[in-house]
């Protein structure tokens, strides 16, 4: 046992680490690329909330539906890779190893990580709506009304009625969800030999069939719960992402090789296309194709370094931050320049997008500073204000050694 080994075992020690941890090796991995993938996710669901909508019209317009509709697709696919990634951060510690889950302290940590940053946005988001409704101008129209009613009902983040303040939030309720089916699913799947590759294709069948059945019979009959023919952001939409979350799990109890990625990535640009004719097949194609760049990512040593650069886990560090206050400040600069400008006109256009990124930027920042950091565990940017101040990577704290 070497020098390095020794330490390793005794610093632990000296944390508060029980003994098992410690000679897990398993656990101790920290991939800092998937951070890094976190913060591209968020980046093109900023984008997808920033820009796609006009581009898309733009495009539709002259007769160029076919690429609007893959901008649209992928723009709005960070949602399905935050949801890929999910399952391999949350669950490869308890797949790989069979670390016993604490479901008790499992659920509070969640809660922990989750909701104090929640609540916070949740507050910025009800003020900016509250602002721009006390003092109208054209813009305020867009807007839905301000109640206390409504604050309350959202403080419970599942939603069943289609109403934010902040329209981005409709994805955390199916999080969540996946978060409350953790402990069957480590169950189920606690030694990966259960979960072979074969076994994966088959219940990625099953799961796109009988997905595929229930998403026509409830557009059929119970629109207004779901529907793929028109937007229904509430909690039933979770009917969308299974084979996401599957994928996830896959990723976090089994090892893949670049042909099977690359079976992957073709899947899912099947998918995708045939997602013109069926909407939600895009969604598992989209799912199918960040897992298998993943794949490649942990097989690939250029590609892991390109998305472990500071400046990635940086920001993949704030992502949460970023998706939870971005709509917000869209809405809130967007009311501010309506102020001066009398109407949707291109020079509005050109001020408000300039400016959309770095403001939403900064505004997540600010809650990552003085809201987020304080519950996220095993962070290595936590002192970095900017992403260039303070490069000294930091000491990990006890979650950096559990991998948790």
């Amino acid at each position: 046992m070497t020098f390095v080994a020794i330490s390793t075992i005794v610093n632990g020690v000296k944390k508060g680490l029980p003994i098992h941890y410690v000679f897990m090796p398993s656990n101790t991995e920290r991939f800092h690329f998937l951070d890094g993938l976190r913060g591209i996710a968020s980046l093109l669901i900023v984008i997808h909330h920033t820009f796609t909508t006009h581009i898309v019209a733009f495009l539709d317009q002259h007769g160029w539906s076919v690429p609007g509709f893959l901008l649209l697709t992928f723009t709005q696919s960070g949602v399905e890779l935050f949801f890929v990634l999910s399952g391999v951060v949350l669950l490869r510690p308890y797949l790989r190893s069979g670390r016993r889950l604490d479901v008790k302290n499992f659920y509070y940590r969640r809660f922990r990580r989750i909701y104090p940053p929640y609540a916070a946005a949740l507050v910025f988001g009800a003020a900016v709506v509250w602002v721009i409704l006390a003092f109208p101008t054209w813009y305020s129209e867009e807007l839905l009304p301000f109640s206390f009613r409504e604050l309350v009902e959202q403080a419970f983040i599942f939603n069943f009625d289609g109403v934010y303040f902040n329209i981005a939030w409709w994805s955390l309720q199916i999080e969540i969800l996946f978060y409350i089916l953790v402990p069957v699913i480590i169950h189920r799947f606690a030694a990966a030999r259960r979960f072979s590759y074969r076994r994966l294709w088959l219940l990625i069948t099953l799961t796109l069939l009988l997905t595929t059945c229930a998403q026509v019979y409830l557009d059929a009959t119970h629109p207004h719960i779901y529907s793929y023919h028109a937007t229904r952001l509430i909690f039933y939409k979770f009917i969308d992402y299974p084979i996401c979350f599957l994928l996830g799990v896959y990723l976090a109890a089994s090892d893949s090789n670049p042909k099977e990625a690359v079976l992957f990535i073709l899947a899912g640009i099947l998918l995708i296309a045939a997602s013109w004719f069926f909407l939600p097949f895009g969604y598992a194609g989209c799912g199918l194709v960040y897992a298998g760049m993943i794949v490649l990512m942990f097989q690939e040593n250029r590609l892991k370094r390109l998305f472990e650069r500071p400046l990635f886990v940086w920001l993949g560090e704030r992502s949460f931050s970023l998706f939870l206050t971005h709509v917000s400040v869209i809405h809130l600069l967007n009311f501010a320049v309506s102020n001066f400008l009398p109407g949707r006109n291109l020079l509005y256009g050109a001020v408000t997008r300039l400016l959309m990124f770095p403001v939403c930027l900064f505004a997540a920042m600010l809650l990552f500073q003085f809201v987020e950091r304080r519950y996220a565990r095993g962070l290595q940017t936590a002192n970095r204000f900017w992403p260039w101040s303070g490069r000294k990577k930091e000491k990990p704290d006890q979650a950096a050694v559990t991998g948790f």
